[in-house]
């Protein structure tokens, strides 16, 4: 993959991550309050605290794909 190129997915795929995170996705993932079947917790983590993780999980990854592909001298 050439660099240009992988400088736009490293770039899309972090800002997806930084307004799906603490964003709209939080609406997708949290279950209506008055579901009395709702399930508020995954792996045994309060489901928001597991959906922040994996997207930072996410900006982590993009953080060290940039690092050890892209910033070089």
């Amino acid at each position: 993959m050439s660099d240009r190129k992988l400088t736009k997915v490293v770039a899309g795929l972090f800002i997806a991550a930084m307004i799906m995170g603490p964003g709209p996705g939080l609406r997708l993932i949290n279950p209506d309050p008055s579901d009395p079947d709702a399930v508020y917790t995954f792996l045994g983590i309060p489901t928001v605290y597991a959906w922040g993780l994996f997207w930072y999980l996410i900006q982590l990854v993009a953080i060290l794909v940039a690092y050890r592909r892209l910033w070089r001298e």
